[in-house]
């Protein structure tokens, strides 16, 4: 079988690879394009970004493209599921760190170590400024998927009471409570804090409204560490500009990069991230170990781990 990685791989990683698929061809290119011998690839191994129409019908042995990311947005998907192409991602290893940057922004609410940090840059000794507790406190989420259960269980450790928003309202572990998306206005005015996990969809469009952002309570922190497209660029600015709650910590955006004539960057109310919250050092090891599975799947004519319905998008 003849596989092409579009992506640095480590040194060890590929020895690894090459121990364990040893009757395979594998190779390695920064320029899929140019790759000499793609009309023989039957696997492709990529990031999504680099691929496009014109290369899925070139590589005319493809049967099978690993997305090392969860998001399949970039894929040109009529060229890849015409061909009945089978496509397999990463969903799952993002749950640790993406879990540990929601928990690293509800800490830095409660304890205040912005403003702490602020403080100390001005030599200001502010030991009168309120710190508080997340126990007891709300946590609902959008998504509750692998990375949206393991915010839950973190939360939970924490004494907070969690809240679930999926599809249909099914139940999902650590969830104290699960409602269906469309319900979203009607129930989060008990919530002290939001956080958004959802994929880009065409059913996530614009899901978060005006009238989603005036239902949360004043004192109400909303997060988002999914994608961007949940909410408008107007939406989200008025918003923000409109102190409707209390804080946004935001990891997505609309547009992105943020455009640095973007109002956002000087908000008060705003804490920023450059869509890092699934930055793992961990990220290609993980990645590894699903493709590795999923090539002894392959080979046997298996179903795939993570295999994605590109109609839906995930």
């Amino acid at each position: 079988m003849k596989i092409v990685f579009t992506m640095a791989i480590p040194e060890e990683l590929q020895k690894e690879f090459a121990r364990q698929f040893e009757t395979d061809e594998i190779h390695y290119t920064d320029h899929l394009e140019s790759f000499p011998e793609l009309k023989e690839v039957e696997v492709i191994v990529t990031y999504g970004s680099d691929l496009t129409e014109k290369l899925i019908q070139e590589a005319t042995n493809l049967k099978w493209i690993m997305v090392y990311s969860a998001g399949v947005d970039d894929l040109p998907k009529e060229a890849i599921t015409s061909r009945q192409i089978k496509v397999t991602n990463v969903r799952g290893i993002h749950a640790y760190p993406m879990a540990e940057f929601v928990m690293a922004y509800l800490l830095d609410d409660v304890k205040q170590l912005s403003f702490f940090n602020t403080a100390q840059r001005q030599k200001q000794y502010a030991s009168e400024h309120p710190v508080v507790e997340l126990g007891e406190k709300t946590i609902a989420v959008a998504g509750t998927g692998a990375i949206g259960i393991q915010v839950a269980r973190f939360a939970k450790m924490f004494q907070m009471k969690t809240i679930g928003y999926n599809t249909t309202g099914h139940k999902a572990e650590s969830f104290d409570e699960t409602y269906p998306l469309s319900n979203l206005s009607k129930s989060v005015p008990e919530v002290d804090y939001f956080v958004s996990i959802l994929p880009k969809t065409k059913e996530t469009d614009s899901i978060y409204g005006r009238s989603f952002f005036e239902s949360l309570a004043d004192h109400a922190v909303f997060i988002n560490i999914g994608r961007g497209n949940v909410t408008t660029k107007e939406v989200l600015e008025e918003a923000i500009l409109k102190k409707a709650i209390r804080h946004f910590y935001l990891d997505v955006f609309p547009e992105e990069p943020l455009p640095k004539e973007s109002p956002l960057w000087e908000a008060e109310n705003v804490t920023l991230t450059p869509h890092v919250s699934g930055h793992t050092d961990q990220y290609l090891k993980r990645s590894f170990l699903i493709f590795a599975e999923n090539m002894i799947r392959f080979k046997k004519n298996e179903s795939l781990v993570n295999e994605v319905d590109l109609k839906r998008g995930y």
